[in-house]
């Protein structure tokens, strides 16, 4: 399993082969969703109890407006090339040097059709929404996933570096990836802007709440800002091991962070200390999503699980 997803009072979980599996109960049953890909899986996010998207590897984009139970596919490598490229080609033929940039990009990602995939996604709601992924792919819907149009030209990613989540927090979306680069989008130029965080690593993952914002990633670095994203701060982490994933805890009481050492740390609302705990079983985790004040859900290469955290987090 790749990632885990709240939808409503369900839980909806990813993985390889296309697998996705629901629960009712909080973890401790699950049942196998219906699925018309075989790719593998790595992210999803629902805006609404009912309605969400998963997406993965070969360009799948998949939409469910039953809880997770069933889903159909919006979009994939094949169907979006010939699509993505007209859309870039017709405005490069108008001089539009933005646009034979981002041609020339995609040409080169879609060498190989459906090849490379879709490592995050995030609504805002039913409506719109955002992709990204490998080699500065960065796709946005205004209908729902009706239609997907490309944005490689609507952000500060000329070297188009992966893209590896998106996450809004507030009124604001921010874009990770990369040499430690970070977006935010710029409502009223309708482009995602770099905030530099002096970091030279990829990042693979955004959580925050209403204080902070904090992104993680290669060897247990992790940065925050307090200020919406205009600077950012180095965080001492207790774990070197890479961060796969991480959420905000409800009613911003701090943070929970998954690495591939299979630990699980825990830290305080603004992000500045966090604990280490280790698991019975040493797991590469990939995703996790809190139960109770003292109880989270993960992913990992070997399954799900419910872990019961340590009380001593302040």
């Amino acid at each position: 399993m790749q990632a885990v997803t709240r939808a409503g009072e369900r839980l909806v979980a990813v993985g390889s082969r296309g697998l996705i599996v629901v629960s009712r109960d909080e973890g401790r049953t699950w049942k196998q969703a219906k699925v018309p890909v075989q790719s593998d899986l790595v992210a999803a996010y629902f805006p609404s109890p009912d309605t969400g998207w998963a997406v993965g590897h070969d360009g799948v984009v998949l939409r469910s407006d039953d809880g997770g139970d069933s889903w159909v596919k919006q979009l994939d490598g094949r169907n979006a090339a010939d699509a993505f490229l007209d859309y870039y080609r017709t405005r490069a033929d108008n001089g539009d040097p933005a646009a034979k940039q981002a041609l020339k990009q995609l040409e080169q990602n879609f060498r190989v059709p459906g090849a490379l995939p879709y490592l995050a996604v995030w609504f805002k709601d039913v409506e719109e929404g955002y992709a990204v992924g490998s080699f500065g792919m960065l796709i946005a819907t205004a209908d729902g996933g009706k239609t997907w149009t490309p944005w490689l030209d609507r952000i500060d990613n000329d070297q188009f570096l992966n893209l590896n989540c998106i996450h809004g927090i507030g009124d604001d979306i921010f874009i990770a990836g990369e040499r430690g680069q970070v977006f935010k989008l710029d409502r009223n130029k309708g482009r995602f802007r770099a905030t530099p965080t002096g970091y030279a690593g990829s990042f693979f993952g955004i959580a925050g709440n209403s204080r902070t914002i904090l992104v993680f990633g290669l060897r247990g670095v992790a940065y925050r800002s307090s200020d919406r994203g205009s600077t950012w701060d180095a965080v001492r982490m207790p774990s070197e091991a890479t961060i796969s994933a991480g959420i905000a805890r409800v009613g911003d009481s701090g943070f929970i962070l998954v690495n591939s050492a299979g630990q699980m740390l825990t830290g305080d609302s603004e992000a500045r200390e966090f604990v280490l705990y280790e698991p019975p079983e040493h797991l590469r985790l990939t995703g996790v999503v809190t139960l109770t004040q003292y109880s989270a859900l993960v992913t990992a290469q070997t399954g799900i699980a419910v872990e019961q955290l340590p009380r001593t987090e302040k």
